[in-house]
């Protein structure tokens, strides 16, 4: 070969290499007006999504202190209830075992009343014939009474 295409050949391939090297800076330009911002964008929603992560574990925290107070005051509140309640079941219990008692005393006042009653019916019975017989009686002594002095 002459060195006329030698230096040809030498012209074309270094010619072909800065086309390329510009190919590839423009290339590289391109990508790093996309890959930069992509990066700065990636690193906000990291951030952002560190600070809802933070915020989730505080108020999961918060959630969990404030239904173990609730937990606590419920507790105390069904022992107290469930005392309030035994008393109360203690109570009606009594009030059950007073009532059979009452009940008792109303049935024996109940015959008591009907015992009084049949009394008071022979007593007016018997006034009703004292009267009768008094009348009877009244009778020749008022006859008798004019004769008296």
């Amino acid at each position: 070969m002459s060195d006329d295409k030698k230096s040809e050949l030498k012209l074309d391939n270094s010619e072909c290499m800065e086309r390329l090297a510009d190919t590839f800076e423009n290339s590289a330009r391109r990508w790093e007006l996309i890959v930069y911002p992509s990066m700065v964008a990636f690193i906000i929603l990291a951030v952002y999504g560190f600070y809802l992560i933070y915020s989730l574990s505080r108020d999961v925290h918060n959630l969990s202190l404030t239904i173990t107070t609730l937990t606590i005051s419920v507790d105390r509140s069904m022992n107290e209830m469930t005392n309030t309640l035994r008393t109360m079941d203690h109570t009606m219990v009594k009030m059950g075992n007073n009532m059979g008692r009452m009940d008792a005393n109303m049935k024996a006042m109940s015959q008591n009343i009907a015992t009084m009653t049949y009394s008071t019916n022979s007593m007016a019975t018997s006034t009703y014939y004292m009267r009768k017989d008094m009348r009877d009686v009244a009778k020749p002594m008022g006859f008798m009474s004019n004769f008296i002095p």
